[in-house]
């Protein structure tokens, strides 16, 4: 018995748990397959979150896919773009966009929505294509004020009507400060022209829409954002790229109820234009004076680049005034103070000759000047800017209200800003660099590192290097924006408002 017992207790010792018929089966298998299925749901979860980063980064006009991305901070708002750095793109007009997209299907015009506007939201980094842009002449139906329950949350849409096609619609969108919106409001009227040009202005379209009538309305954004001034207004109001934007409302901004407000308000206004004997230019009914001017910032640059002496402007005259070096220092009359009554006088410019002297001009209390050297006259690369040259220019002393100030206040100017006011320049300056409308302009003992960029209107003339020029409060520039570098060199950006 011993034995037999000893010879059981072994076998049960070596027995495998897999046969052992007194454990469950099942329990061993429940627990395999869970871990299976558990494996498997990570597998695809793990697929589902990379392709899904794909498809949120890749589409970033889906609403859902932009709160993600703003909410990791990997996407940028909006920005505004110099012309010279604006994307690559195509300038259509009328004919040309009821071509393209008139005969569109609605699911042809939903990819191509999707696109537009997804180059926009990216600052067309990377761009799919080129960027339309929109060139022509459009008369506002009416113009509405954005809040935070439409795409863009501040600013103002004008709703506009193409010269060319009566059929094409646009609504602009002018994004601002909720400060400047009023201003913006009482000026985009009805009757009023916008002109959109390729110079000035790329108004790229993100969303286009076909109406129930048949018309095309496209959703239109400056994206240069220029600064723009009402005659009516005491200084000017610039527009701004926004903060925020709520995908969310979805586009086009003008919807069906506002659209027929629209609509109704310019049948109105024709109605009125017919009856006042001008149907041909219902514009004219609407306030000359509220009319938008659009202002233009030449670029600025941070380190001033040497350039050759620009070629001397031909004048009626037999001799050109132009800085030539020379052994003795010359004598120039200083400008005099003008009088209310007596208009400003000109200083006449002196041309030297290295081995000839020259006589000091007679004047009341002469001053010397230094030596002229032949030093490159430094030229930032926005003497180049936008090519419009047209403005509202005055008689002398008939200017609007603003504040006057010289070059010695300039500097305060460059850290707080103007605060939204008109502001004139005064002062004697020496030209040290011109072309066909711009001038550059120095202060004869350079007070306070200023440099005075001059843009000058259609029709009038800089004048020469090396000539003097005298403003007082009867004739100053009017401020555009001042810039200060990283050097210290303050950059003034002016034009000239009153006429010689």
């Amino acid at each position: 018995m011993p034995h037999d017992e000893e010879t059981k207790n072994s076998r049960a010792w070596f027995k495998d748990p897999d046969t052992d018929p007194s454990k469950p089966r099942g329990r061993q298998d429940g627990g395999l397959f869970g871990w299976t299925v558990l494996i498997l749901l990570l597998i695809g979860v793990a697929i589902f979150c990379w392709i899904g980063s794909f498809y949120v980064f890749g589409h970033p006009e889906k609403p859902l896919s932009y709160d993600i991305l703003s909410k990791l901070k990997k996407i940028e708002p909006p920005k505004r773009f110099e012309l010279t750095a604006a994307p690559r793109g195509e300038f259509l007009r009328a004919p040309e966009i009821m071509e393209r997209y008139a005969a569109m299907r609605p699911r042809q015009l939903e990819r191509t929505n999707e696109v537009l506007l997804r180059n926009y939201l990216r600052n067309f980094k990377p761009c799919d294509g080129l960027v339309p842009y929109v060139l022509g002449t459009f008369n506002i139906l009416d113009s509405f004020e954005l809040t935070g329950d439409d795409f863009f949350p501040s600013g103002v849409v004008a709703l506009a009507q193409s010269k060319e096609n009566p059929n094409l619609l646009i609504e602009q969108v002018f994004c601002s400060d909720k400060r400047m919106v009023p201003t913006l409001h009482r000026t985009l009227l009805t009757g009023l022209d916008i002109d959109l040009k390729r110079e000035n202005e790329l108004a790229a379209v993100i969303n286009i829409e076909r109406l129930n009538d048949g018309r095309i309305k496209l959703t239109t954004v400056s994206i240069l954002y220029p600064s723009y001034e009402a005659a009516t207004a005491d200084g000017t109001f610039n527009l701004d790229p926004p903060e925020q934007l709520n995908v969310q409302a979805g586009l086009p901004v003008i919807d069906l109820p506002r659209q027929r407000d629209a609509d109704s308000k310019y049948d109105h206004f024709r109605r009125k234009a017919r009856l006042a004997g001008k149907e041909e230019k219902p514009s004219q009914l609407a306030d000359t004076k509220s009319r938008l001017m659009r202002v233009e910032k030449p670029l600025a640059t941070d380190e001033p680049q040497p350039t050759p002496a620009p070629t001397p402007i031909a004048t009626p005259e037999p001799r050109v005034a132009v800085a030539l070096p020379v052994e003795k220092p010359v004598e120039v009359r200083a400008a005099l103070p003008v009088s209310e009554a007596t208009p400003p006088v000109p200083v006449s410019p002196v041309t030297a000759l290295p081995a000839t002297p020259v006589n000091p001009l007679p004047a009341a209390t002469p001053t010397q000047v230094a030596e002229a050297k032949p030093t490159p006259s430094p030229s930032p690369k926005a003497i180049v800017a936008g090519n419009s040259r047209n403005w509202q220019t005055y008689e002398a002393g008939r200017m609007p209200r603003g504040r006057l100030l010289g070059v010695t206040d300039i500097s305060s100017i460059a850290k707080r800003g103007t605060g939204g006011d008109r502001v004139y320049l005064q002062g004697n300056f020496e030209v040290t660099a011109a072309g066909s409308d711009r001038a550059v302009l120095r202060s004869p003992r350079r007070a306070g590192n200023v440099r005075v960029i001059v843009q000058y209107p259609e029709g009038m003339a800089p004048p020469a290097d090396g000539t003097s020029v005298a403003r007082d409060e009867r004739r100053p520039f009017q401020v555009l924006d001042v810039r200060e570098s990283t050097g210290g060199q303050i950059n003034v950006y002016v034009r000239e408002v009153t006429r010689p």
